[in-house]
C-alpha cells in the first residue's frame, strides 16, 4: 500500500510540474525618436501561446521552436499576434509587421514587431488580450518607453484595453 501511494504521489508532484496556474504575457514598446517607429518585444510562454494557436484554428506542423525559419509560420505568427496585440493612435489602429521571433530554452517566445513610421497623439490606446479566450486568468502588462521614461498599463480579461498619456 505505501509503494501504491508512493507512485501516486510521484506522479501527482511530475503532472503538476508541467502546469502552471498563472498565465502572464509582457509587452514592452519603445518609440524610437529617429525612425518614428514603435519597436515592440512581446514575451509570452511558447507552449500557451501554441495551445491558443491550435485552439483558434491554427495548423501547426510542429512545435513553435521549430519554426523559426519558415516564413509560413511567420505570416501565420504575425496575423495571430496583431490580433491580440493592438496600438491605436488619432483613432487609427497602427499596423504592426513581425520582424522576428526567438523561443529560448525555458519555453519564452520573444516576438519582435514594428510599426511604420507615426507621429505621436497625445494618447495611445492599446489592447493587449492575448491568450485571454484560453486562459481566463490570463494578465497582461506594457510598458511603454518614450525619451527614456516609462509608463505601465495592466491588462486583465475584464479591461483588455488601456490608454497611455504622452
Amino acid at each position: 500500500m505505501k509503494k501504491l501511494f508512493a507512485v501516486f504521489a510521484f506522479f501527482s508532484v511530475l503532472f503538476s510540474a508541467n502546469a502552471h496556474e498563472y498565465y502572464f504575457a509582457f509587452g514592452e514598446v519603445e518609440y524610437n525618436e529617429s525612425t518614428k517607429k514603435l519597436e515592440v518585444t512581446l514575451e509570452v510562454n511558447a507552449h500557451d501561446l501554441e495551445f491558443d494557436m491550435k485552439k483558434s484554428g491554427i495548423k501547426l506542423t510542429g512545435h513553435i521552436e521549430e519554426q523559426t525559419q519558415n516564413p509560413n509560420f511567420k505570416t501565420q505568427l504575425e496575423v495571430y499576434l496583431t490580433q491580440g496585440f493592438k496600438i491605436t493612435n488619432n483613432d487609427l489602429t497602427l499596423t504592426l509587421k513581425l520582424v522576428g521571433f526567438d523561443v529560448l530554452p525555458n519555453g519564452l517566445l520573444y516576438a519582435y514587431l514594428e510599426s511604420q513610421p507615426v507621429e505621436l497623439d497625445k494618447q495611445l490606446f492599446f489592447t493587449f488580450n492575448l491568450l485571454m479566450d484560453s486562459f481566463p486568468d490570463q494578465q497582461n502588462k506594457v510598458t511603454f518607453i518614450r525619451n527614456k521614461q516609462k509608463q505601465t498599463a495592466v491588462f486583465l480579461p475584464s479591461k483588455p484595453t488601456e490608454m497611455i498619456t504622452l
